[in-house]
């Protein structure tokens, strides 16, 4: 009964969270409405989480960031972009992991005030000979745990057209979307070393899972002072600007706009 009896107080507080969330959020014009879950009496208490998380898909002066392009060594690749409010808070995050296999998975994490609320996974099988897609849609409660879980199936790609229905809880980890973002864990901007391709130098940075690469035109005095002595400052950890390039031909890199050692970092 205790149990019970904090569970919906924990739900409780989280709804008037969102509420207030709700209420702060900027938005831009109204967009037209797309299909939304129609919840039961079961489950009316979670409109309020649809009403918050279509307040930020439509607040227009959320500031935008993107992490870098990872690959792994087996070739799949991460990265994913973020949205922060007037505070810097995330109040949203978009992950997009890319499979050699053909597996895509899109995962897309909402915050109010630094909890999780509602996680949306979908996962494209182009690797099939029929290609098949799911999503997986949860909503959390302020202690983490899944209150419920909505899912869709189609050959379609575009699953707005297909009613979502209960499925078992289901959650949605965001500690990997988040590494990404701030760059830690996997993910951390360690010097590898140099790289030459389609006729231009590449600054390798990364782990040993996960490695990303930006293109340079011209030696700084920090790069030149990594390629008098590669080996003395491999792994050593370096902060990095950049700006995704996408080229006429299509081609895309990332291109470096300033480097320095973390400030955390030993020379």
């Amino acid at each position: 009964m205790k149990t019970y009896l904090r569970s919906l107080f924990l739900l409780f507080f989280l709804l008037l969270g969102l509420v207030n969330c709700t209420n702060e959020s900027a938005t831009s014009t109204p967009k037209k409405d797309k299909k939304r879950i129609a919840f039961s009496e079961e489950f009316k208490d979670l409109l309020v989480f649809e009403e918050y998380v279509k307040k930020i898909d439509e607040n227009k002066q959320l500031e935008k960031i993107r992490s870098l392009f990872y690959t792994d060594s087996e070739g799949n690749t991460n990265e994913a972009s973020a949205w922060l409010d007037a505070n810097m808070n995330i109040v949203k995050i978009k992950q997009v992991e890319n499979l050699t296999s053909g597996k895509k998975y899109e995962r897309t994490f909402y915050f109010c005030d630094g909890f999780k609320t509602v996680s949306q996974q979908i996962i494209s099988r182009y690797e099939l000979k029929k290609p098949y897609f799911t999503e997986h849609r949860s909503y959390y409660s302020t202690n983490g745990s899944v209150i419920a879980t909505f899912q869709r199936y189609d050959k379609q790609e575009d699953l707005s057209l297909v009613a979502l229905s209960v499925g078992e809880k289901q959650d949605c980890p965001h500690h990997v979307a988040l590494d990404l973002i701030k760059r830690t864990g996997e993910f951390e901007t360690r010097f590898r070393g140099f790289d030459e391709a389609f006729g231009r130098n590449f600054l390798v940075l990364g782990t040993e899972n996960q490695s990303t690469t930006l293109a340079f035109n011209v030696e700084s005095p920090l790069l030149k002072q990594l390629t008098s002595n590669e080996n003395l400052y491999k792994n050593k950890c370096l902060d990095v600007e950049f700006s995704p390039i996408t080229e006429p031909n299509g081609f895309t890199f990332q291109a470096l706009v300033n480097l320095s050692f973390a400030k955390n970092e030993k020379r």
